[in-house]
């Protein structure tokens, strides 16, 4: 028998900037105390598996998955171990219970299956440990990816070195025609291994794969939305489009703000070649002791889908004449959700005493570019009114849950913007907002709802469609939308020993929760990526001493639609570990490939 944990939810409500902040304290039992689930289980597994349970019923690809995989999984219980703890708990708040006890449904068992750790199928895996016991207490963002149109990364290259911040690995391919190039920034945190090879944005062209039309022609409807052209400007410098002027809107919630010390170069740059661009100004303390403001400037530049921004001293920005194109952030834009939640001082010695991951080199010419590296400090999701924002939302309470984020909810006094933004101890500094802009004057909402559907209905048939001959483990396919994701890190409990234990308990979770999501493997890294219900995904890399020897999930692979080279080797009959790349993308010690 299921047996549901119990939750309470008292929100405390404080005053600061504009803002109405909302902090649940959600008292539920401890998830060293929800349970423990036993399970008996073999699995053979060519190239995929299934850890726990069944898969969902998978898209239809023409692929001969026969002797795929073999399943014998006994019955499952669960115990559940109620500690003094616990106990005391639930008689302190048996009053409230009985007047909110109608509202412990599917949600509340939902979360109770979620935390209860799922013992993996594979030999070496640790068993009947909780989930708090595996997981890893530090968790890093890593990289920051978004799609775009086909055809477009060499000029996007370009712009990305001369507009925005230093040039990661060049471009490379994923898989023949499939592309990805990267740039880096700065954060005073880095995951496992080299930060040059981590704090980084990729951007990613892949025209083969499953969704790749539908995503390109979201990314044209952003353009006319926020730029009103999806064409380049003849003779510009990279992706410059054809435009002088960007509309604010609903899709520019989705962005990637960024923290330099001194403007100058930046405005310099985007006005001189008249790249399409807001200007904007807000404010923050001088320091934790001192309130006295200190204005910054924004500088938001449209990249396909997603806006990317450089925030700065408006101070340093030294054309005294420009000084007056920038505008404070109006009432329809959610002024509260655009100013960085540091102080001058904060921001200031964070970024000085955080070491360049880079040196940066002017594209042209070779010589070292004098701006400063962009440091990390927020990633904005638009979220439409027809979603929530609580903390029982399925991708906040993953979050929690797998990555121990913090939760909590501000809201503007005009009530028409709801920020709810995650945190982690392991990264200060940093925060994802999800933004709920409900302004009567905003442009574009009812696009950015038609968007989110548009997103729940391609998930929905890429991991849910019904295969009749020729079915793939639901978490074999692909959507080209998972390319625009977070992606967040770590080496699991036990110094990674518990990797496939953690993997179990999250694969589970998702099932649970009827979430379609992808894995692939690389080295000793298992990557998870799931699609959630806003138009970001997320990534969850669970890092080193995964058992990807025995459970090969294969690496990402440009050649297939699915993004995978397992079943590029199934489709085209090889038996490769990396997917093919074209002969510009390799070097003089491999053999040209396609």
């Amino acid at each position: 028998e299921a047996h549901r944990i119990p939750t309470l939810t008292l929100l405390s409500t404080a005053h600061t900037s504009g803002l109405v902040l909302s902090t649940a304290h959600t008292f539920r039992a401890p998830l060293s105390h929800r349970g423990v689930v036993t399970m008996e289980a073999k699995a053979r597994v060519k190239g995929y598996g299934t850890i726990s349970g069944a898969p969902p019923a998978s898209a239809s690809v023409d692929v001969d998955s026969s002797d795929l995989i073999e399943l014998d999984e006994s019955v499952i219980q669960t115990k559940r171990r109620t500690s003094p703890l616990t106990a005391g708990l639930l008689l302190c708040v048996a009053g409230a219970f009985a007047v909110a006890g109608s509202r412990m449904g599917s949600e509340s068992s939902s979360r109770s299956k979620l935390n209860a750790a799922t013992p993996s199928a594979h030999p070496h895996a640790s068993s009947h440990l909780p989930l708090d016991e595996i997981t890893a207490s530090s968790w890093y963002i890593y990289k920051i990816t978004a799609s775009i149109r086909p055809g477009k990364d060499l000029l996007l290259m370009d712009f990305v070195n001369r507009y925005l911040l230093p040039d990661a690995f060049g471009m490379e391919s994923v898989g023949c025609n499939s592309t990805h190039l990267g740039g880096d920034y700065k954060v005073n945190f880095t995951a496992t291994g080299s930060s040059s090879n981590n704090n980084q944005l990729h951007w990613v062209s892949g025209p083969i794969l499953h969704g790749a039309d539908v995503a390109a022609e979201w990314v044209e409807k952003v353009l006319m939305a926020t730029v009103g052209t999806t064409e380049v400007r003849d003779g510009s410098e990279g992706l410059v489009y054809d435009s002088d002027t960007v509309t604010s809107n609903a899709f520019m919630h989705n962005k990637v703000q960024f923290y330099v010390p001194n403007l100058s170069g930046y405005v310099k740059n985007l006005d001189k070649d008249s790249v399409a661009h807001l200007k904007r100004k807000s404010t923050v303390a001088t320091s934790s002791t001192d309130s006295t403001p200190v204005v910054m400037a924004h500088l938001s530049i449209p990249i396909e889908a997603k806006t990317y921004e450089i925030v700065g001293p408006l101070a340093s920005v030294s054309d005294a004449e420009t000084l007056g194109a920038y505008d404070e952030w109006s009432a329809y834009e959610c002024p509260s959700c655009h100013k960085l939640a540091d102080d001058f001082e904060t921001l200031q010695e964070r970024y000085f005493v955080t070491d360049n991951t880079t040196t940066w080199k002017d594209s042209d010419t070779g010589e070292v570019d004098g701006r400063p590296q962009p440091m990390l400090v927020s990633v904005h999701v638009a979220v439409s009114s027809s979603q929530t924002l609580d903390d029982m939302r399925v991708d906040f309470a993953h979050l929690q849950d797998y990555t121990r984020a913090k939760w909590v909810l501000s809201t503007s006094y005009d009530a028409t913007c709801k920020v709810a933004s995650l945190s982690w101890e392991s990264m200060p500094g940093v925060v994802i907002k999800y933004v709920q802009n409900n302004h009567d004057d905003l442009p574009s909402k009812d696009l950015l709802t038609e968007y989110e559907e548009v997103w729940a209905d391609e998930y929905e048939k890429t991991f849910y469609s019904e295969s009749k001959d020729h079915a793939l483990p639901s978490s074999a396919n692909w959507h080209h939308f998972l390319d625009q994701h977070i992606g967040i890190t770590a080496t699991q409990g036990d110094d990674g020993n518990d990797c496939d234990e953690v993997f179990a308990a999250i694969s589970q979770g998702l099932r649970d929760d009827a979430l379609g999501f992808s894995t692939r493997d690389e080295s000793e890294e298992i990557h998870i990526y799931v699609g959630y219900e806003a138009t970001t995904a997320w990534e969850y890399n669970l890092a080193t001493g995964c058992s990807t020897d025995d459970l090969s999930f294969g690496d990402i692979c440009g050649c297939v639609e699915e993004n995978s080279v397992n079943v590029y080797n199934r489709k085209m009959g090889e038996d490769v570990d990396e997917c093919p790349k074209p002969c510009w993308a390799v070097d003089d010690d491999n053999d040209c490939g396609y």
